[in-house]
């Protein structure tokens, strides 16, 4: 019996983060640089005995079920709204085909700022297609994932996080006309090591409940016109740092995040609350060259640069500081697909997935 999995990877956000937000992507045009990471959101489909559908999550230890015809049962509202967004794959309720189990976890908490809300769409897309045939292009299909989270599901963020998953490495991604640019930045290998060695992240807590208030107050200080020169100095960091990349200045690409991280906490009184600024602060006591909070602020994930003699002595006082210190690689690709004959899974019921 095949089982169908997926990965999709999280990202670290560089420079231009906000300008893919709207308004300002529509009417200014959007820019961001940011890198997939080897952190994932992790999906399992395969078939079951049981009619309908059934969604786990492990790590949130939550479960949502659907008989086709009903409506959730279930506390899973981003899956579901994925499962929404395709009814064409419900099982028919007039044939006793058995029904479809989903299994998923993250590698990170919710509110990570590293984008693993998007991962998990992308992924559940990538796993459903793949099990019932569906092919898609990564454009379409990081289109179809910001759709269900920012119009079908309302929750307020920009769109870079759908197409860092979907296309995976290190690239510009532009923002604002009829369709989305994506523009690999690096070729030689080397720059992307370097930068890797130099970069801590950690965990300094959640923030899930600031994303909507945070979000919505950056909106309108920017449709209030109080914000929009420093939306227009974010954009313009993004060609700068991939310049220096290109020249393998990773120094200065640190030292960079420190102007662009300066400015980016005028976007709302919101995004550095004192224990980000107390971390932040810390770390450049001991030898960083500048850092940000990974996604659009008030806690998550962080990232430092710092040189390389400094890493370990930085990576002890952060951990004394109460930040959880996670390794971290960069990866290339996106969103991926397999699957595998696994006997372990089989019932007697059914072998493939019911449309």
């Amino acid at each position: 019996m095949k089982v169908f999995k997926a990965r999709a990877p999280m990202r670290i956000g560089f420079f231009g983060g906000g300008t893919d937000v709207s308004p300002y992507a529509e009417e200014y045009g959007g820019k961001v640089l940011n890198c997939t990471i080897n952190l994932f959101v992790r999906c399992m489909l395969r078939p079951s005995a049981t009619p309908g559908i059934t969604i786990r999550s492990l790590d949130l230890e939550e479960v949502s079920q659907k008989a086709a015809g009903r409506s959730w049962n279930g506390k899973l509202t981003l899956p579901q709204a994925v499962l929404d967004a395709h009814p064409e794959l419900y099982p028919d309720e007039s044939v006793n085909s058995g029904g479809v189990d989903i299994t998923m976890f993250s590698d990170v908490p919710p509110g990570s700022g590293l984008g693993s809300s998007s991962a998990l769409v992308v992924s559940m897309i990538k796993v459903l297609y793949a099990a019932y045939g569906v092919s898609t292009d990564p454009h379409t299909l990081a289109e179809l994932a910001y759709r269900i989270e920012r119009v079908d599901m309302g929750i307020p963020g920009g769109r870079q996080d759908q197409y860092s998953a979907a296309f995976g490495g290190m690239s510009v991604y532009h923002f604002g006309g009829s369709r989305v640019i994506v523009e690999p930045v690096l070729t030689d290998p080397s720059a992307l090591l370097e930068l890797e060695s130099s970069l801590i992240i950690g965990y300094i807590g959640d923030r899930r409940l600031l994303t909507r208030h945070l979000m919505e107050d950056q909106v309108q200080r920017l449709v209030q016109g109080d914000t929009l020169r420093y939306h227009d100095e974010t954009k313009m960091f993004v060609d700068e740092s991939v310049r220096l990349l290109r020249s393998l200045r990773i120094a200065d690409f640190g030292r960079l995040l420190h102007d662009a991280w300066e400015v980016k906490k005028a976007f709302s009184p919101h995004i550095a609350p004192p224990i980000v600024n107390d971390v932040y602060a810390l770390a450049r006591e001991h030898g960083a060259w500048g850092g940000k909070i990974t996604g659009a602020g008030g806690g998550g994930f962080m990232v430092f640069a710092c040189p390389f003699d400094r890493r370990l002595k930085l990576e002890r006082v952060l951990t004394e500081a109460g930040m959880q210190v996670r390794p971290f690689s960069f990866v290339t690709q996106g969103v991926q697909s397999w699957n595998v004959e696994e006997a372990e899974y089989a019932t007697a019921e059914t072998e493939t997935p019911a449309l």
